[in-house]
C-alpha cells in the first residue's frame, strides 16, 4: 500500500513500490497487488483490512511523518479496532535522532501508534550499528516511511528476516525477430500447459530482435521443458541466438 496524496497528485513520484518489489522478489515473493491511496483515516482502515484477510504480508509506505496528513497509524488502529498510544522507546529514539525535547513538538507524532503494535529492529547493514528507526508491525502489516531515504534503509535491512521464503524465482529469457502475432497462440499453449511456469511477452526496440520473452518459475527443470515446448511451438527462425 504506497499511501499520500502527493502520489496521486504526481507531486511526487513513487519509487517505493519499485525498491520493495525488487527486494521481495530476490526472496521468493510474489507481490500480488499495489494499491496507491489518498491520506484518508478511512480509506486507508479498509485498505489494510482488506488486504490482511487476502495476502499473507500487507506492506505500507508512507504517511507516518508529524504533519496533519500524516494517518496511517491512524488508519492501522481503526482497521484492528485498537486505539493509538506513545510508545516511550519512539520518544527516546525521536528525542536522540532530532535532539528536541518539548513533548508538545509535532516531530514526536510518530511516536503514537496501535497498543498491539510492535518493533522490530535491525542491524543496519552498512554500518553494523543497530538501526536508527524500527519497522512498526500490527499482526500482518509492517509500517515503513514514505521518504525513500529512510525506506530504503530499512527495508533492505529488515526484508529477509521478515519475508524470505527461503525459494528463489529462476528467470530465463528468449529474444524473438518477429512480432507477437507469430507466436501469441504458441505462448498461450505453453502457458497453459505449464502452469506453474510464467511467460512473459515484452516488445522491445533492439537491433536484432524485436521481442523479449520471459520464462520464469523455481524448479530448473520444469523451466527447461516449459522452454524447450514454446521453442517447438514457433518458428526456429525467429529465435535470436546469442550464444555464437
Amino acid at each position: 500500500l504506497v499511501i499520500g496524496n502527493e502520489i496521486l497528485r504526481a507531486q511526487v513520484t513513487d519509487t517505493n513500490s519499485n525498491f520493495i518489489c525488487k527486494h521481495l522478489y530476490r526472496c521468493g515473493v510474489k507481490v500480488k497487488k499495489i494499491s496507491v491511496i489518498s491520506d484518508d483515516v478511512d480509506e486507508i482502515a479498509q485498505e489494510i483490512k482488506e488486504f490482511s484477510g487476502k495476502y499473507t504480508h500487507v506492506i505500507t509506505s508512507g504517511g507516518i511523518g508529524p504533519t496533519h496528513d500524516d494517518v496511517t497509524f491512524q488508519g492501522l488502529a481503526k482497521a484492528f479496532d485498537d486505539n493509538l498510544y506513545c510508545h516511550p522507546t519512539l520518544v527516546k529514539i525521536i528525542k536522540t535522532y532530532f535532539h528536541i525535547e518539548n513533548p508538545l513538538s509535532p516531530i514526536f507524532k510518530p511516536a503514537y501508534i496501535p497498543k498491539q503494535a510492535i518493533l522490530k529492529f535491525t542491524i543496519n547493514s552498512d554500518t553494523n550499528l543497530p538501526s536508527n528507526f524500527p519497522c512498526i508491525i500490527l499482526k500482518n502489516v509492517y509500517v515503513f516511511p514514505g521518504s525513500p531515504a529512510f525506506l530504503q534503509v530499512n527495508f533492505k535491512n529488515l526484508y529477509k528476516i521478515l519475508f524470505d521464503t527461503k525459494k528463489r524465482f529462476i528467470q530465463q529469457e528468449l529474444f524473438l525477430n518477429a512480432s507477437e502475432d507469430v507466436f501469441a497462440n504458441a505462448l498461450s499453449t505453453a502457458s497453459k500447459e505449464f502452469p506453474n511456469i510464467v511467460f512473459g511477452s515484452y516488445p522491445e526496440e533492439a537491433k536484432n530482435y524485436k521481442v523479449r520473452v520471459t520464462i520464469e518459475g523455481d524448479e530448473k527443470t520444469e523451466i527447461k521443458k516449459a522452454r524447450e515446448r514454446f521453442c517447438n511451438l514457433i518458428p526456429s527462425n525467429i529465435v535470436v541466438d546469442y550464444t555464437k
